[in-house]
């Protein structure tokens, strides 16, 4: 029996991580029945490139998918009230930011959508921080059973019910099993990150260890997978001058190379994935692909790889370059922090359940849920800044203006003042 036959379900994301989230989500309640649509919005400067829109549309061909500016939003509110369900695949900022929009769009319906959201990625950065961020949703899908322990530390400190979260595991896991064979002579894979490392010594040496890499195995292609290219956005920021570096390496180096082939194909024939902590490694894991976390660089939460700690995969580059195609990682520690491969009937049962129970929008001068704050802060907040200011960014997004008009007059006074210099110099010689 289909639990979401008749049902119409659509999404909003922005950020390719998000985009193939939220159709991962849409593509198992289609499968169930519903109607499923993928609302793509743009954001200023930060508009997805074909290619990236073409991965996220090859997760499922058949789910229609239409892009808009993200300023369009307020168009779309009509049409969204419609709806059963709306998963909202945003960052944790515009997830606070569109939920108080349609809060206030939607008070005077006679009911509203169910509401839906899950993480892209593993939370090793903000974690409590994320969820509440995405705690008034009415389904809250989570990686791991250690993410709903800290989401229910903090809704109990605060003195919420934590009912609305669920473990599902990554949704861009859950169509994923280990491959049946290993390929001959299989390629060597690191996956990058945006913004990880940071350091720009740190990301020079990966590339060093890159080159060492493809030297000790000729016979073998040492790729390494961009991010994304130079001009495409993400929701992190990108360096892109590991990629520029290992291009020109690979002049003396005649097996390594970039590629920018989607993730999951060069898994498909990898015989070994490597990166610092790149949710890449998960997706790795589940296929059986030997997977070695990189611990030259420490082990802490700036790089995320703390959260593959039991994980029996951080090696240094000494230790792979002895042995890369052995895999090490433990699959009890994969199945408790992300991996689920039954997380989709997960979803799509609680969906259904939920779906049950009406749902009354809320009032249009009421605040956020109790996770964003105290009633007086919200109020207060919202006065004196609008919605933004209630977002976890919003005091940093509302004086970033007055900042640069800061900077401006701190770089006209230094140029005065060495000119001022510089004048009395020549007129004491």
């Amino acid at each position: 029996m289909s639990l979401l036959q008749d049902k119409r379900i659509a999404a909003l994301a922005c950020f390719d991580s998000f985009g193939k989230t939220a159709m991962n989500l849409l593509e198992v309640s289609r499968r169930d029945g519903a109607e499923t649509t993928l609302h793509l919005l743009e954001l200023p400067g930060r508009k997805l490139s074909r290619r990236q829109v073409l991965e996220i549309r090859r997760i499922a061909p058949r789910n229609p998918i239409r892009q808009h500016l993200w300023r369009q939003l307020g168009t779309l509110l009509g049409e969204l009230a419609t709806l059963d369900a709306l998963v909202l695949g945003l960052d944790g900022r515009r997830t606070r930011e569109t939920q108080l929009l349609l809060q206030a769009a939607w008070a005077d319906q006679p009911r509203r959508p169910l509401l839906v959201s899950a993480y892209p990625g593993i939370l090793f950065r903000h974690q409590l921080e994320g969820m509440m961020d995405r705690s008034g949703v009415d389904l809250l899908c989570l990686n791991a059973e250690l993410d709903a322990h800290l989401f229910e530390r903090g809704c109990r400190a605060l003195g919420l019910d934590p009912g609305n979260a669920l473990v599902t595991g990554l949704p861009i896991l859950w169509p994923l099993r280990p491959r049946q064979q290993t390929p001959d002579q299989g390629a060597i894979v690191f996956f990058e990150q945006p913004s990880v490392p940071d350091n720009p010594l740190q990301r020079r040496y990966l590339c060093r260890r890159l080159a060492d890499l493809a030297r000790a195995w000729p016979e073998h292609p040492v790729i390494f997978k961009p991010r994304t290219s130079s001009i495409e956005a993400t929701l992190h920021r990108h360096h892109g001058e590991m990629a520029r570096r290992v291009e020109k390496i690979s002049r003396r180096v005649p097996n390594l190379r970039v590629s920018h082939k989607p993730s999951l194909a060069l898994l498909q024939r990898c015989a070994c994935a490597i990166t610092v902590s790149s949710t890449a490694a998960m997706e790795a894991m589940a296929l059986g692909v030997s997977t070695r976390i990189v611990a030259d660089l420490g082990v802490n939460e700036t790089l995320g790889n703390h959260y593959f700690l039991d994980s029996g995969a951080l090696r240094d580059f000494d230790a792979i370059l002895r042995d890369p195609f052995s895999p090490c990682h433990d699959e009890g520690w994969l199945h408790g922090h992300g991996y689920c491969p039954e997380g989709a009937q997960r979803f799509v049962a609680a969906l259904a359940a939920r779906l049950e129970s009406p749902r009354v929008p809320g009032d249009a001068n009421r605040q956020g849920p109790a996770g964003w704050g105290s009633t007086a802060w919200q109020k207060y907040a919202l006065a004196r800044g609008g919605r933004r200011m209630l977002s976890s960014a919003g005091a940093h997004s509302r004086q970033k203006p007055s900042h640069r008009g800061l900077d401006l007059l701190r770089r006209i006074r230094r140029a005065l003042v060495g000119l001022w210099g510089m004048e009395r110099l020549l007129k004491g010689r």
